[in-house]
């Protein structure tokens, strides 16, 4: 048992700081691959602020409930044509860059370039959308159950405070199984021909016996993603990168295999 804990440690800890060195070894071009995939999400949420609120902060009381539902339909979709292909690309970036690869900055845009890469980042966009949306149902079941117990049943200060506890936690459990799922990003990047449904489920059935290791590393990154969302997100130049890294390096350690490739510049096409 002590021999586990210890292993738990250092995997959690060994991939930080090896995600670590590979931020600060290339800490422009990967802040500048994040930057490029930012810059059209920001844009696009501002253009739904605009739609939806105006200058102001609340809804505008000309704004039905058809726009607002229109709208809202439309950034999805522009979410998911423009965005998510240039995140598809991000992903592959680090991947590269976990395995002491120099990708290049066109690494992000790959995707709009090549309609193959094109429909393989929306088949695995609306595939992780699918998971999210299952594993949604049990962790909104607890945070129910959580409810009618703490609150509706004890309903004290102290039931209240019972129940944010399993809201955060069941919030937490659920991101951390969503990071399992994201790991078939990884394996996409090192097996291009590889399936997005086969990626995905490669990587969680990898991750068999060490979800737990997945849970530690987010919470690590509890401080700082809070950090982000109370300073708007700009934070998150630093923070995704540090994040999607040190989880590729923990997927390497729970598989026993360390990815290296060959060039050092590395650019998939």
């Amino acid at each position: 048992m002590g021999n586990r804990k210890h292993q738990h440690a250092q995997h959690v800890l060994g991939s930080k700081m090896a995600a670590k060195k590979d931020l600060m070894e290339m800490l422009w071009p990967v802040l500048g691959g994040t930057l490029l995939f930012f810059i059209p999400y920001v844009l696009l949420s501002e253009a739904l602020a605009l739609a939806c609120c105006g200058t102001g902060m609340e809804l505008r009381q000309d704004l039905t409930q058809a726009q607002l539902l229109s709208y809202v339909f439309t950034f999805e979709i522009a979410n998911l044509l423009l965005v998510q292909p240039l995140y598809f690309g991000l992903t592959q970036f680090y991947a590269l860059r976990r395995a002491g690869g120099h990708p290049r900055l066109s690494t992000v845009t790959m995707c709009l370039a090549s309609p193959r890469l094109y429909w393989k980042s929306l088949r695995m966009a609306l595939l992780m959308m699918l998971f999210a949306v299952v594993w949604m149902i049990p962790a909104g079941l607890v945070c129910a159950i959580g409810y009618v117990v703490f609150v509706a049943i004890i309903g004290t200060r102290f039931g209240w405070f019972l129940f944010i506890e399993v809201v955060i936690i069941a919030v937490a459990w659920y991101a951390s199984v969503m990071l399992q799922y994201h790991c078939g990003y990884a394996l996409l990047a090192e097996q291009p021909a590889l399936g997005c449904w086969k990626a995905v489920r490669t990587a969680v059935r990898k991750f068999k016996g060490h979800r737990m290791e997945a849970f530690s590393l987010l919470v690590s990154f509890s401080f700082w993603l809070v950090v982000s969302m109370l300073m708007g997100g700009v934070p998150l130049l630093v923070v995704l990168p540090y994040l999607l890294l040190a989880l590729y390096h923990l997927f390497d350690r729970v598989r026993g295999v360390e990815i290296r490739v060959a060039g050092g510049n590395s650019e998939k096409s």
